[in-house]
């Protein structure tokens, strides 16, 4: 049952495809491709299938022609009918021992006049079960039962439109068939092709239409092992192909896996140098963080030293104010000029100058002064080592 589905599904799906244009594109593209490959080599790869045909000849039709086919068609023997059988298998075995490549296909080719030709019309819808709605309508279509004949068919025209097939249909009868087919078999010759030769080629070098009488089931299967050893290698040579490219792929990824495993550490390395750098930066800045402070001020304790050695006795300060270069100072004295002459010439001090205004304190008649200097870096080192002196 499972079979019989799966066998209507298949004819189903070979007439959908049959009625679509792609058989009409596969064709032409086969044509252009095979038309590019040189003869030599395409002669190697697909050569023609050898084949031997066999064809009723003599006054009364009983002899058998022996046709060879490969690429020129040559006559190679006549099977006499009052011959031996056991000659005649004996020469029969030895024309297939002539083949190199596997055996033949054997062909049996009837005479014109021995089959029925009939061109009929059916429905279109027929089409995925053709054989089996001329088998069922031969009765009608032809003088013959369905059983009392061997028949083959073959689509001539498909009227889209009227929803129509056009139909070439060949029929022989069994009872002239089994003769042959008897004789054959105690030859030892089992056809795999029954046809009839076209009216045209009768006078000279065999033709035949292209149909098969035989039933499926009675077909021997034929396999041709040059062909077959070709599509097995072929086949071999892509997987072969498809082996290489799956190992590329494979060792391409396992590449890629690896030179990401690297950047990963190298990154994570990068990362940790990047860390101690920072470490670094932030131990030498710590580290260097009071001599920079040391190098950006003067020393509280030179300015201290050298303003106490520059200050008359009559004059004291309140008040004394570092900030960066700028030296401030308040206090009271007899005679505040003096003390801007004297800053302006130490070599520590420069600009030395009042700000604001100097007023008399009333209390102890002494001017009260604001004065303000530059503190010069330069000599900063110059009275530091005259300090350690």
């Amino acid at each position: 049952m499972i079979e019989q589905q799966i066998n209507e599904w298949t004819k189903a799906l070979s007439a959908r495809y049959q009625k679509s244009p792609l058989p009409a594109f596969f064709e032409w593209w086969w044509g252009e491709l095979a038309a590019l490959i040189p003869d030599h080599l395409k002669s190697r790869w697909m050569p023609p299938a050898p084949s031997l045909w066999l064809i009723p000849t003599g006054d009364n039709g009983q002899d058998l022609a022996i046709w060879r086919w490969a690429r020129d068609a040559q006559q190679v023997d006549v099977f006499g009918a009052d011959e031996p059988v056991s000659a005649l298998a004996m020469r029969w075995q030895g024309l297939l021992d002539t083949f190199e490549f596997g055996a033949p296909k054997v062909v049996l080719c009837l005479p014109a006049d021995g089959v029925l030709d009939r061109v009929v019309e059916l429905p279109l819808a027929v089409e995925a079960n053709l054989h089996q709605a001329v088998h069922y309508q031969l009765d009608q279509l032809t003088p013959f039962e369905p059983s009392a004949v061997y028949f083959d068919q073959r689509i001539t025209r498909r009227d889209v439109d009227n929803a129509r097939l056009e139909v070439a249909l060949r029929v022989a009868p069994i009872q002239g068939l089994m003769d042959w087919l008897d004789r054959l078999d105690s030859l030892g010759i089992a056809p795999h092709i029954i046809d009839r030769l076209t009216e045209a080629s009768e006078a000279g070098q065999p033709a035949r239409e292209g149909f098969n009488l035989l039933p499926e089931a009675k077909r021997p299967a034929y396999v041709y092992a040059r062909a077959q050893l070709n599509w097995r290698l072929a086949g071999v040579g892509v997987l072969v192909l498809v082996g290489v490219m799956i190992g590329s792929l494979l060792l391409r990824g396992h590449s890629v896996d690896r030179l990401e495993g690297q950047v990963a550490e190298l990154r994570s390395e990068a990362q940790e140098v990047m860390a101690l750098q920072r470490q670094l930066g932030e131990a030498v800045e710590a580290a260097n963080f009071l001599t920079e402070k040391r190098a950006q001020a003067p020393v509280m304790m030179h300015v201290l030293d050298e303003v106490t050695r520059l200050l008359p006795s009559q004059m004291w300060l309140q008040q004394m104010q570092v900030r960066g270069d700028e030296l401030t100072m308040m206090g009271y004295a007899r005679g505040s000029q003096r003390l801007i002459e004297l800053l302006n010439d130490n070599a520590l001090f420069a600009d030395a100058a009042f700000r604001g205004r100097v007023t008399i304190d009333p209390e102890t008649e002494q001017e009260r002064f604001t004065v303000q200097a530059m503190i010069d870096r330069r000599s900063q080192d110059a009275v530091a080592a005259r300090s350690g002196e």
